[in-house]
């Protein structure tokens, strides 16, 4: 089965359609889902972030499967191990910390280069460490959320 077909049969094979998926997409219409899938239409096509929620919301695995078979390769189900189950946003968070630390590494390497700091150098890195922080003060409140999250309640 081709992408285009595996998209649209995604959609329509769903119990309740493009009526009930286009809400759950952020689509305002079905009308508009429905033209998204359609093979035929040149004008309107569905994004990737939502062929993955798409698969996501019906489970279905079919437009992965044509890009896999389009592209020679195949894509297997990772073992359930509890342990190894990760919180992607916990994980993008750290990400963007390390992005924001390297534009600090940046910014400070450009401040020093001349050897003085000028007062707009100051403000641009004041900018960068202040973004920084706010990216480690919402890392630490996800990585807080986790713990709690992952908390026994006891009974007494």
């Amino acid at each position: 089965m081709n992408i285009l077909d595996a998209v649209y049969h995604t959609v329509h094979d769903f119990k309740g359609g493009a009526t009930a998926l286009a809400i759950r997409l952020g689509i305002r219409s079905p009308a508009v889902l429905n033209s998204k899938v359609n093979p035929n239409t040149e004008t309107h096509h569905i994004t990737l972030l939502e062929a993955v929620k798409l698969m996501v919301i019906t489970g279905d695995y079919r437009i992965l499967q044509s890009l896999c078979a389009e592209l020679g390769k195949v894509a297997i189900d990772l073992p359930d191990i509890p342990e190894s189950q990760r919180d992607t946003t916990l994980m993008e968070l750290m990400l963007n910390v390390d992005i924001k630390k390297g534009d600090c590494s940046g910014v400070f390497k450009q401040m020093m280069a001349d050897g003085r700091i000028t007062a707009g150098e100051a403000r641009d890195m004041s900018t960068i460490v202040h973004q920084m922080i706010e990216q480690l003060v919402t890392l630490e409140k996800q990585i807080n959320r986790c713990v709690d999250s992952n908390r026994e309640v006891t009974h007494v």
